[in-house]
């Protein structure tokens, strides 16, 4: 742990100054401090405990992030009951660990102290792990988690598996950090839970936000496009951000990506779906790496063909999930992605067979019986 410790500050240290390159470079100044607005177009930054400074804008944008919510009977200490983040800042692995929560941070944790040597268990509230994903990723995500030897329990109480366990790390969801923004003094009211903001990142004509204070995913990578959007609009650029292709990655056991609409979230908007389902024990890649648990799940609209959702289980899904999003943003359909060659032998492989089932002329597993 000390040498993992070593290379975790070094890569944090190295990014961090990539990005303050970057924004010098750019000529962008950075202050450091506590913000607050103190009037319609005001702010105020409290530096330090003394120092404070007043900037008057144009156009402001709200990027202050999110925190952790903490579960009733399990209060955030900082040392035995932590955040996820705190997690990965412990010099020993503990012997046994609790990771109180559904969602993939928690199974990231989970799996990775697992691997670490800790004795872990996972408490989950619901009855499924990743229940925001489609239930086939669910499923698979329990197996694979139990194969890196954590004990997943559904339906359960962290307060009193907390008790015996060495460490506990709570990952509920997070809450968006606005409770100190005096917003009111802009004129707009203090949200009760997420901004909604337009496809240009407004609140209102000079007020923009992104990141986890919007409504939808807490992910990097949605904050960051969103950031761009934000940037074309206030440069006067034509931008909107589209929410419907943000890829998701779970570095657990297995990999799992999902991108698009579920298979559940098809039929409640009443569209009617083609399933390709391609297992990975039928791909030659997988064989050779005898890597064959896992599977690529494909929903195309039956109307046309057109995919809307993918999810894949397996090596190399964080990757491959990114030709999926490509392929909805581009409206690719099912014989798009059956007539696009793929080398040999790759676990992209996978993408274009789930293709070739979805279109009922599977070459390399069996044609699916006829309902």
């Amino acid at each position: 742990m000390a040498a993992f410790q070593k290379s975790r500050a070094a890569a944090v240290g190295t990014l961090v100054k990539g990005v303050s390159a970057l924004l010098d470079a750019a000529g962008v100044k950075v202050v450091i401090g506590n913000a607050r607005f103190v009037g319609r177009t005001r702010v105020c930054v409290e530096i330090g405990e003394e120092s404070v400074r007043y900037f008057d804008f144009k156009d402001v944008v709200i990027a202050t992030g999110s925190r952790a919510i903490e579960i009733e009977g399990l209060p955030l200490d900082g040392d035995r009951v932590v955040e996820p983040s705190r997690a990965l800042e412990w010099t020993q692995v503990p012997s046994s660990l609790l990771v109180a929560g559904d969602d993939y941070i928690a199974l990231e944790i989970a799996v990775a102290y697992a691997r670490l040597g800790s004795k872990v268990t996972l408490a989950v509230a619901g009855d499924r792990l990743l229940p925001d994903f489609d239930r086939d990723l669910s499923a698979a995500a329990i197996r694979g988690a139990g194969t890196a030897g954590v004990e997943v329990v559904l339906s359960a109480d962290p307060v009193s598996l907390a008790e015996k366990a060495e460490r506990v790390v709570v990952s509920a969801g997070r809450r968006p950090n606005v409770d100190r923004l005096d917003l009111q003094t802009t004129g707009l009211a203090s949200p009760k839970g997420f901004f909604k903001v337009d496809p240009q990142l407004r609140l209102d004509r000079h007020v923009f936000a992104i990141g986890d204070v919007t409504e939808g995913l807490p992910l990097a990578h949605r904050a960051m496009m969103q950031g761009r959007v934000a940037g074309d609009v206030l440069g006067g650029k034509a931008g909107a951000f589209d929410a419907r292709a943000i890829p998701r990655a779970v570095f657990a056991e297995p990999e799992i990506a999902a991108v698009g609409m579920t298979e559940a979230e098809a039929h409640a908007a009443g569209i009617e779906v083609a399933i390709g389902r391609f297992p990975l024990v039928a791909l030659g890649r997988a064989m050779i790496e005898s890597s064959t648990t896992g599977f690529t799940k494909l929903v195309f609209a039956k109307d046309g063909g057109t995919l809307i959702g993918a999810h894949l289980a397996g090596p190399r899904s964080t990757e491959l999930v990114a030709e999926m999003a490509l392929a909805i943003e581009m409206g690719a359909t099912n014989e798009d992605l059956a007539l696009t060659v793929h080398a040999h032998p790759t676990f992209a492989e996978s993408l274009m067979e789930a293709a070739e089932v979805s279109l009922g002329r599977p070459i390399h597993v069996r044609r699916p019986a006829r309902s």
